[in-house]
Parts: structure tokens; C-alpha cells; sequence
């Protein structure tokens, strides 16, 4: 008779096109998604707690829609495809309301899909005139989703111009700088200015230990500079790339807004990144069921001149962790799809708006 666990087993792929990380805690547990064509399977390992595991999974991408004075519009990530059109539908609306026609430049970050996946829906409502990402698949890192991914972004492009992004690059804007500090699992190696001094959280730092590398490991992360205003949005780079970027010296210096990496997941936002940067405002796109962990709301609070924690959603598994409501743009775990808006002056003053309440608040340099 076989056992139930080589019967269970025998019956998974060893192979998979996708992999997400939904919740943990190092050391105490960790809980995932894997998908293989349209079947996604879930798992979770614990110590010797009990646990309640996460419910309903609703997957929300991530995409910013960015616009300057001086009229150049940027997306950046798309979210995700289908769920009724939702991620595609809210981008539009927020592109609508800043008059955005069409897109002078998508920036994709990675190829999960819950980034470039949707690029092809969007492109078809406002088209882009130039594509920025991180150029071809790494050997060895083609996994069947990622390159069905890639293959249907490629084709939305066709003969638009399409360019490779490398760490120290800039994006060709005329009014906001915007620098890339990774790309393709590389860092920036030049500092910028105000960046290049020893990063005081390295010394007591150990390297991260996350598990193998996947697609998030290949992020672009970008430093956008307006006037005095600076903003860091690594996507969803992971703890190792971190390290690698901030360790010894910190070649960035300090931010004013900190976006969140990974949508709030363990497997990313280092210490030795978030404190370092020591950034005024952090926003979290986390959903409800969607990152959000605990620890990295442990990592971010203590951070050295931390005023405020913004979130897309309310975090199911942080309870007592998460902001105040004023600073969250959904609360319920039905999502309404609500969003968080940044207004940035050239003086370095910034104002956070939530949009589901209009509650917002202003920072001064």
C-alpha cells in the first residue's frame, strides 16, 4: 500500500511556471502559491505553532502611473490580466484623470505577471510610444509562465522602440531625473550624490538567507529625483539584491518616500536597505491577503525618521500592525479598489492623498 504522502507527492509537478511567496516569518513559517498553466497550488510549512493560513487569494498586481509638469506620462507595471478587466480598468481611470492620452514611456520591471502580465490590456486602451525593461531572460531562468509572459509583451511592443535598462542608466525625462539602481540581478556601482558614505546598519548585518533566486531577483529599482523630492520603488527586488546594493557603502544616501518592495513580503525590505534610506513616508501595495507581513511592519516602524506608514490595503495577517485607517485606501477585504496619490513640489514638499476618504497630509522638506 503506498503511503499518502508519496501518493500527494507523486501527484505534483516538478516543475513550475510561477512561484509566490503569500506570508511568513523567518524561522516560524512561510506560506506559498505555485503555478503550473492555469492551476495554482498552495502550501505552507510552520514550526510547531499553530496556525490560521491565509483565505480567499485574490492576487493584486502593482502599477504606477506617473505624470510631470512638464506633461511626460509614465507607467510603470501593469498589474495583473483578467478579474473582469480590474487592474486594467483603475489604471485607465487614474490615467484619465491626469488627461494622459497615451503613455510617452511603460516601464516594466520584471515579467511576473502580476506586473507585466496586463501591459498588452493597458497598451490597447492608451498605447505607450517607448518600452523600457530589463531586457532578455537570464540562462537558466526561463520558467514556463515568465516566458509566456515575455513572449505576449513582446508582441504587444512590435516595432516600437524598446529599450534595455542597466544599473546607472537614466530615464529620459526633462524635469524628474529617474536612475537605475537594478536591474537583471545587478547593482549600481557609481554612488549618486548625496549617496557613496558607509552604511551604519551594515556592520551588524548578516547576509539574507531567502531561498533560491526567481524573477523578483531581476528588478528594476529606480531613484526618481524632482527639485529636492527623491523616491525609491525597487519593485519586487529581494533581500539579497538588497544587501548586495547597500553593503558596505550606501551608494543612494536618504529618500523622502520609500514604496514599499514586494508588496510588503518578507522576502524583501532588508533592514540594512530601509533604514539606511532613512525615508520620511514609506507606501505599502500590499493586499489584504498580499504581503502585508508582519515582519516587514516590524522592519519599517523603528526606521530613523519614519513619520508615516501609508498602505493599499489593510494586512488580514499584520492585526494590530497595520496604520491608522486614515492612512489605508481599502480597509475592507473586498477590495474597492481605491488608490493613494502623491502630489510632489520641486521644494521637496510632498502630500499623500487617500483617495476612498480624501484624507491627506502634507510633508515639508
Amino acid at each position: 500500500m503506498a503511503v499518502l504522502s508519496q501518493v500527494f507527492l507523486k501527484g505534483l509537478p516538478t516543475v513550475w511556471d510561477e512561484t509566490r511567496g503569500l506570508a511568513g516569518e523567518a524561522g516560524r513559517y512561510v506560506v506559498e502559491v505555485r503555478c503550473l498553466g492555469k492551476n495554482w497550488h498552495l502550501a505552507a510549512i510552520t514550526d510547531r505553532n499553530a496556525r490560521e493560513l491565509p483565505g480567499p487569494l485574490k492576487f493584486l498586481g502593482k502599477a504606477v502611473v506617473m505624470l510631470t509638469p512638464d506633461g511626460e506620462s509614465l507607467l510603470v507595471d501593469a498589474g495583473f490580466p483578467g478579474h473582469n478587466d480590474r487592474d486594467a480598468k483603475r489604471i485607465v481611470a487614474a490615467a484619465e484623470e491626469l488627461k494622459i492620452m497615451q503613455f510617452d514611456y511603460m516601464l516594466v520591471t520584471h515579467y511576473d505577471g502580476d506586473h507585466v502580465g496586463n501591459i498588452a490590456n493597458v497598451d490597447a486602451r492608451i498605447p505607450a510610444k517607448v518600452f523600457f525593461d530589463r531586457g532578455p531572460l537570464q540562462p537558466g531562468g526561463s520558467q514556463g509562465g515568465i516566458q509566456r509572459n515575455m513572449t505576449t509583451y513582446l508582441q504587444c511592443i512590435g516595432a516600437r522602440k524598446r529599450v534595455t535598462l542597466k544599473p546607472g542608466d537614466m530615464l529620459p525625462f526633462k524635469g524628474l531625473k529617474a536612475t537605475v539602481l537594478t536591474a537583471s540581478g545587478q547593482v549600481i556601482k557609481k554612488p549618486l550624490p548625496g549617496g557613496g558614505k558607509p552604511n551604519e546598519f551594515a556592520a551588524t548585518a548578516t547576509r539574507p538567507d531567502i531561498g533560491p533566486p526567481d524573477e523578483n531577483a531581476e528588478c528594476i529599482g529606480l531613484l526618481y529625483a524632482f527639485g529636492k523630492f527623491r523616491m525609491a520603488d525597487f519593485a519586487d527586488l529581494l533581500q539579497t539584491q538588497e544587501f548586495a546594493l547597500m553593503t558596505p557603502d550606501n551608494p543612494v544616501g536618504t529618500v523622502d518616500l520609500l514604496m514599499v518592495s514586494h508588496h510588503g513580503s518578507f522576502r524583501s525590505n532588508n533592514p540594512v536597505l530601509v533604514h539606511a534610506l532613512h525615508p520620511k513616508v514609506a507606501i505599502m501595495n500590499n493586499g489584504a491577503r498580499k504581503g502585508g507581513d508582519a515582519v516587514t511592519f516590524d522592519t519599517l516602524k523603528p526606521s530613523p525618521g519614519l513619520l508615516d506608514l501609508w498602505q493599499l490595503h489593510t494586512s488580514v495577517s499584520a492585526k494590530d500592525k497595520n496604520a491608522p485607517a486614515d492612512f489605508i485606501a481599502n480597509t475592507q477585504e473586498a477590495c474597492e479598489g481605491k488608490a493613494i496619490e502623491v502630489s510632489v513640489q520641486r521644494d521637496g514638499t510632498f502630500t499623500v492623498i487617500n483617495m476612498r476618504n480624501q484624507f491627506s497630509k502634507t510633508y515639508q522638506p
